[in-house]
């Protein structure tokens, strides 16, 4: 900056700046006055050389500490005042320190036992020479610049809950706003009126802006805001509690919050504009202080130092005890822009002024270094493209920024490409661990921040590459894969030639085989011809010992066997004036059904034709002896399993008298379109124990009408599988179906019953013999 520096041995450094000279002594900090070496560094930083104390930093005239042993009472100051005279008042912990800059000195309001030991929040002054004081918990006091006096405000303190001042402002119209844990009081000193405002909210600040807008920030509630007498919110949708306020040049507010960071609000449009946190270059996100310099940058205090942004680049400074400022925590409210220029604000340590002019925001990058590479936790040399085993995969990089203007402001972003696609959040690790890492390359990089708000703008690379074992390298593999494609090579060779030798055995068994096959399947065709022909000569035995025709007019018989021979048959006999009608189901079908219903054949034949026996019941009784007796076929139990079941009608054709009697095969009459069912006896013939062998069988005697109806029916009609689910047919539809069709003629009913047959029965197979008889008197 074209000043000369120059030190001396004993007498500390003289800074010469044109037609003035600074000293830099032990008053202002340098601990050695014999000067050894004075380097300026790319920061701009003085770097010091001392005979016996080492090397110190000098780090510019921007920052002036107003500390005790400067005339400062106490090191606590909670509020900061101009007044007209351009002396400077300091509210502290321990009373009010009052500095005239014109003469260097200071004085103190010690002796005034109300205000001793008192912390001092509020200074403001009036139109008329009067200084407001708001205290922690003796409410407000007055000083009378022109009578040296201190007054306690009776007419406003009784209004004030506790005695806290959490706030106090004066707007153009000379009237004192207060805040208070329970709301606003509004002072008018002229007639001592107080009147209360926003009742029940705890205020946090106020600020009287220049054009008439009074803000009033609440507990967990935001923004709200008296103008022209009238009380407006700010509805911003967001709840935060505001501490400290300040209006920019373009009429935007910069905000400053609990716990939030610092908002920048519309008022006009109720929005925010912006937020800027803790995360963004923010020293924290505890608010303290705000306020705008002469060009619109904003200085931010908070509880660990103090940032100043820079609206039109976005950037951050940040300045702590390391660059300048004397105590890191700012006091909330405690910070006024001078006649001047220069921000004052109160620490826990005493007040800094900073020179806005003087401060020094630089563009310059940040240095930055990696600083060490380390694997499995030994040192390892920063070489580039240095290629590692693949059990050597644990990595640890250290880096570092250096910024001798504020080190406790630099922070870091890193990424590992390879593994990361994202720079990882803002932090002020100097160190990471990467564990466990996956063969392939590698390429760390970090970027560091200064206290200026710089960032590298070109990271900090280092690249490695960690190699896979032998086993997962290209070449194994391609090797492994060969050998592979090889095997199956050969192997398929091999089966090719075992297969075709498999091949030609299995054609040669094969044509042996076939030859046996042709000529077991000549042989069982030759023997199916056979049986066939048998069975099919025993059914023109069968059908020649069934009736060749119906002997009785209007009587049908609907028979369709099962297999080619049939184990239902029926038997229709005229003995005298009587007419038999029999219709018998045989245990099983086909050819042992066959045998069956030739052994019943003969046996009723013999009992009505030879005994001359007619009536149905006894007939039975008799069949059914003849039946055990000729099988001979029991088990150790004396059980007989081969029988049959059947219905069997005598009918006199003089006395119109028919006779009935049956063994599970019931008998249907239709009389006048009424359907009556006699029912069989619940035991069959021959199939039954000796217990059984004593039955007789229950003999019915029906008086028939002109124009009755008779069905003697087998089981296998109504246990018919088929229609659309596949069930059987059953005996309820089926003598439906008889009563519908009982009135027509003999034939028609034949062929109904054989059609409802097959349309039921569809892709089914028939399950049994098929026999129903029908006739009508």
């Amino acid at each position: 900056h074209g000043n000369i520096w120059v030190g001396s041995w004993g007498g500390g450094i003289s800074v010469i700046q044109g037609d003035t000279i600074r000293i830099i002594d032990n008053s202002n900090g340098l601990p050695d006055l014999k000067i050894r070496k004075i380097v300026e560094d790319r920061e701009g930083n003085i770097l010091i050389g001392t005979e016996a104390n080492g090397l110190s930093i000098f780090k510019g005239f921007q920052f002036i500490n107003f500390l005790p042993e400067h005339g400062l009472i106490d090191p606590q100051v909670w509020s900061i005042l101009q007044d007209g005279d351009r002396k400077y008042w300091f509210g502290t912990s321990g009373g009010i320190s009052i500095y005239d800059p014109s003469n260097k000195t200071s004085r103190h309001f010690t002796d005034f036992n109300r205000l001793k030991d008192n912390r001092i929040l509020f200074l403001k002054e009036d139109k008329k020479d009067k200084i407001w004081i708001g205290t922690d918990n003796q409410g407000v006091f007055t000083y009378n610049q022109r009578t040296k006096e201190f007054t306690s405000e009776h007419e406003l303190n009784p209004k004030i809950r506790y005695l806290r001042v959490n706030a106090l402002e004066i707007d153009n119209q000379g009237n004192v706003w207060t805040g208070t844990i329970d709301g606003v009081i509004v002072y008018d000193p002229n007639t001592g009126i107080a009147k209360t405002e926003l009742s029940g909210n705890e205020i946090t600040m106020m600020y009287f802006s220049e054009d008439g807008t009074m803000w009033i920030g609440s507990r967990g509630k935001g923004l709200s805001y008296y103008k022209n007498d009238s009380l407006y919110s700010v509805n911003l949708n967001e709840n935060f509690t505001p501490t400290c306020i300040t209006a920019g040049k373009n009429g935007y507010l910069w905000v400053g919050t609990e716990a939030r960071g610092v908002f920048k609000v519309d008022p006009l449009n109720n929005k925010i504009l912006g937020n800027i946190r803790e995360s963004d270059g923010l020293l924290a996100n505890l608010i303290n202080i705000i306020i705008t310099d002469e060009d619109d940058n904003v200085y931010i205090g908070t509880n660990k130092g103090l940032n100043v942004y820079d609206p039109q680049q976005s950037k951050i400074y940040s300045y702590t005890e390391k660059n300048g400022i004397i105590g890191n925590e700012t006091k909330p409210g405690a910070v006024i822009r001078d006649d001047d220029g220069r921000i004052w604000f109160g620490t826990i340590k005493g007040v800094t002024s900073i020179d806005p002019k003087l401060l020094r925001l630089s563009d310059m990058d940040p240095l930055t270094h990696i600083t060490s590479f380390r694997v499995n936790l030994e040192e390892r040399d920063l070489i580039q493209g240095v290629k590692l085993k693949y059990n050597e995969n644990d990595i640890i990089f250290e880096y570092i920024s250096i910024c001798l203007k504020n080190p406790e402001a630099v922070a870091y972003q890193i990424m590992l490409e390879g593994t990361e696609d994202e720079w990882r959040p803002v932090s002020t690790q100097t160190s990471v661990t990467y564990p466990s890492l996956a063969p392939k390359k590698y390429t760390f990089r970090v970027i560091g921040r200064n206290s200026d708000g710089n960032w590298n703008r070109e990271p900090i690379s280092f690249s490695f590459e960690i190699r896979p074992p032998f086993y997962k390298t290209s070449w194994f593999i391609l090797l492994v894969a060969f050998i592979i494609i090889i095997t199956f090579i050969s192997y398929i060779k091999i089966r090719e030639r075992n297969l075709i030798r498999e091949k030609r055995i299995l054609e040669e068994k094969v044509i042996e085989r076939t030859a046996e096959v042709v000529a077991q399947k000549e042989e069982l065709a030759q023997k199916n011809k056979d049986i066939t022909d048998s069975i099919r000569y025993a059914k023109r035995i069968q059908v020649a010992i069934l009736p060749p025709e119906i002997p009785f007019k209007d009587t049908f018989v609907l028979f369709k066997p099962k297999d080619i021979v049939s184990g239902d048959f029926y038997w229709l006999e005229t003995v005298g004036n009587k007419e038999f009608l029999a219709a018998v189901d045989c245990t099983g079908h086909g050819v042992p059904g066959a045998f069956m219903s030739i052994i019943g054949t003969n046996f009723l034949n013999k009992i009505v034709k030879e005994q001359l026996i007619h009536e149905p019941a006894v007939i039975l009784d008799i069949l059914n002896q003849e039946v055990i007796n000729s099988l001979k076929t029991t088990d150790e139990e004396n059980i007989v399993y081969d029988g049959m079941d059947l219905a069997l009608v005598c009918y006199d054709t003089k006395t119109r008298l028919l006779e009935y009697a049956g063994g599970f095969n019931p008998l249907i009459l239709i009389n006048n379109g009424e359907i009556l069912e006699y029912k069989a006896d619940r035991f069959s013939i021959g199939r039954s124990s000796s217990e059984q062998d004593r039955k007789k069988f229950t003999h019915h005697k029906i008086l028939i009408q002109p124009g009755d109806m008779i069905y003697l029916y087998s089981d296998g009609y109504a246990d018919q599988f088929g229609g659309e689910t596949g069930k059987k047919f059953k005996a309820k539809p089926m003598k439906e179906l008889l009563l519908a069709i009982h009135d027509k003629p003999i034939l028609d009913q034949k062929n109904i019953l054989n059609s409802t047959f097959e349309a039921w029965k569809g892709d089914f197979d028939q399950v049994d013999d098929i026999l129903i008889i029908g006739r009508r008197f």
